[in-house]
């Protein structure tokens, strides 16, 4: 009787920790498209970025092995939607959003959103959407602006562009006369681009949009995004986030 009460313990001991094991532990796969020094790839073909390393440490810390794919933003969305994979790296908040994903609770950078103009352009912005309309205003298909602009957006009625470098070669060709956007992403594919010298930012900023970790809204998900809320504290706590973005030139939330 003795041996079958320890038998029984052990089996409830097992139980327990295969109840507080890591969801996923050894199979995550995070999505995203590219987002200059938050996700994308490199030369070489290694996944690099804020939003990259952040999730190799956690992983890392809860065992888990995780695989990186890019993809266009809007299929990165629809597969963590629809649970064809673990986290969306780096979307803004929106409450439609909210309603497709777990978001992380604390936000990993923040983006200042502002208006791009070609350098000579007579185009001006004193920070009243109303003055808009009229005026060819080029977006990026899939990208929120901020709860202002996107409660204005269908009065605006804006330029939909299916990426950054279509929107900044629209803006190029004189197809838009202003290109909403980010500053990290922006200054990063001019320069790629090499016509950092032909556009300039214009004042004041359209807004600040903070980029999170988010999660798909399965069980296992939820309880990953747990987890992964708890080790991020840490890092966070700790110093290391801090440095990590400073290297590369990510800005923080407060």
């Amino acid at each position: 009787m003795p041996q079958l009460k320890k038998l029984a313990s052990l089996v409830l001991l097992m139980l327990a920790i295969c109840a507080a094991a890591p969801a996923h532990a050894g199979q995550v796969l995070a999505v995203g498209t590219e987002f200059a020094n938050v996700f994308e790839r490199s030369a070489s073909g290694e996944f690099i970025g804020l939003g990259a390393d952040i999730i190799r440490m956690l992983a890392k810390q809860n065992g888990d092995e995780v695989k990186f794919e890019i993809y266009p933003w809007a299929r990165a969305q629809w597969m963590v939607e629809h649970e064809q994979a673990h986290i969306l790296i780096g979307p803004y908040k929106t409450a439609e959003r909210e309603a497709k994903y777990g978001f992380a609770k604390r936000a990993f950078y923040r983006d200042v959103m502002a208006l791009y103009i070609r350098k000579g352009s007579e185009m001006s912005w004193d920070g009243n959407y109303a003055n808009l309309p009229g005026s060819r205003l080029g977006v990026i298909n899939g990208w929120v602006y901020g709860a202002q602009f996107e409660s204005l957006r269908s009065t605006i009625k804006p330029v939909i562009a299916n990426t950054l470098t279509n929107g900044l070669n629209m803006l190029v060709a004189k197809r838009v006369d202003y290109l909403a956007t980010n500053m990290r992403n922006t200054e990063a594919s001019m320069k790629t681009m090499g016509i950092s010298n032909e556009m300039q930012m214009i004042e004041p900023f359209m807004d600040m949009q903070d980029g999170y970790l988010a999660y798909c809204k399965s069980a296992a998900c939820e309880q990953l995004r747990s987890r992964y809320d708890e080790l991020y504290e840490q890092l966070r706590d700790g110093g290391v986030l801090q440095l990590m973005a400073r290297k590369l030139g990510v800005r923080l939330p407060p």
